[in-house]
């Protein structure tokens, strides 16, 4: 696997999954219930499989900590979509830029929940 994109490995299951349950006119509610059924998916299998996150070694102090575990956006979850050819890429375009205007509008972070839901612990996400 090149470098940098140990984030983006999509379980072929997961791809299933999203082929058989994407449509291009769900909500945004939808599409946050499709992307919250991945991510329990992502975690069933990575528990059943018997992967464990990444080991983090701080620079600064040298600590050793496990990194944090691989959380699908709904942005990684448009992204997928395009990168499998499950919907054309001017789809994708158009609900990259409706969702980062909509997230924006309703407060929401990458994931899709506001701030003290319980999926907000996932805020730091990148995508």
């Amino acid at each position: 696997m090149p470098p940098g994109e140990r984030h983006q490995v999509w379980y072929p299951e997961l791809v299933a999954r999203l082929r058989a349950d994407w449509r291009p006119d769900l909500s945004w509610d939808a599409m946050v219930a499709l992307r919250d059924q991945l991510q329990e998916d992502l975690e069933r299998f990575r528990a059943q499989r018997g992967i464990v996150p990444a080991v983090f070694h701080c620079p600064h102090c040298g600590t050793v900590a496990p990194a944090a575990p691989p959380v699908i956006s709904v942005r990684a979850l448009l992204l997928a979509v395009g990168r499998f050819e499950i919907d054309t890429r001017e789809v994708v375009r158009r609900l990259e830029r409706a969702w980062a205007a909509y997230r924006v509008q309703q407060g929401l972070n990458l994931v899709g929940s506001r701030d003290g839901d319980d999926r907000s612990a996932h805020h730091h996400v990148k995508g």
